[in-house]
């Protein structure tokens, strides 16, 4: 992101009494400042290199904003290096933060802000708020792209949208042009290849080795764990919307590389 330093426009939006501000160049894209961003979801700023070392740099930077106390620099973020920053905290407020940013900050920006859209009626913010939270879930989880075809498929449908033209085949293989992989969940694979051991036991050991990681979401008793397929995993197997609950991911193991991924963490299955 290159720094702005023209006509911009700050907009202060509240999340749980914290004041986040999005500012809004000539250009319609929203900038949103980072030390807001981190001290809103519970980090202590340390400056742009501190506090977004980890973020690339194409999706952070500096504008220059006119306040009442003079021209001032701020780091911020690109929408793309915010998705980026709050999918990868740890912080409890990063769940609310999100639902809160897909549905009421995104939905105002789209309407009001740099897109230049009338005033949408309530069906019409909703339906933008969805589409932001999904947006946010695929950022987070990484489902695989059949799930995100399915999610997309029942937010049209909920809106009466035609999705018809949505794919019924969805190419989600490690190779291009090599066919959908068939897949299975963990506990069906482990019998079907005669290793006796648990799932859980078997999630552990992929857990050890950087395949799976566990993932948090907020749940009416409290805080909800469960298993999502990390980048280092993606040759093994895919992330697949649970069928217990849309908001949240369930691995799923090629079933023809399931032999490689016993070896990988030191067990043998029957072939």
């Amino acid at each position: 992101m290159n720094e702005k330093a023209s006509n911009v426009q700050l907009t202060p939006f509240t999340f749980d009494e914290r004041q986040v501000r999005v500012i809004q160049g000539e250009d319609g894209e929203p900038r949103f400042v980072a030390k807001d961003v981190a001290e809103a979801l519970g980090y202590v700023w340390k400056g742009q290199s501190g506090s977004l070392g980890h973020v690339p740099e194409e999706w952070k930077g500096v504008c220059f904003v006119q306040t009442p106390s003079g021209r001032q620099q701020m780091a911020a973020l690109t929408e793309q290096g915010l998705y980026f920053f709050v999918a990868r905290s740890d912080k409890p407020k990063a769940l609310p933060f999100q639902k809160w940013l897909a549905g009421e900050v995104l939905p105002a920006i789209r309407q009001t802000g740099g897109y230049q859209l009338p005033a949408a009626r309530p069906d019409q913010a909703r339906l933008t708020g969805e589409l932001a939270l999904l947006e946010c879930f695929c950022t987070l989880n990484n489902p695989a792209p059949s799930s995100r075809v399915v999610l997309l498929e029942k937010i049209g449908s909920a809106h009466g949208l035609n999705t018809a033209w949505l794919p019924g085949y969805v190419e989600d293989g490690p190779e291009a042009g090599q066919g959908s992989l068939d897949t299975d969940s963990a506990t069906a694979l482990l019998a079907e290849f005669g290793v006796r051991i648990t799932a859980a036991v078997f999630n552990q050991r992929l857990a050890a080795m950087g395949i799976l990681e566990r993932r948090n979401r907020k749940a009416r008793s409290g805080t909800k764990a469960y298993w999502c397929v990390t980048d280092k995993g993606q040759a093994y197997g895919k992330n697949i919307t649970a069928p217990q609950s849309p908001r949240e991911t369930q691995p799923h193991w090629y079933r023809d590389r399931f032999l490689d991924l016993l070896a990988l963490v030191g067990m043998k299955g029957a072939a």
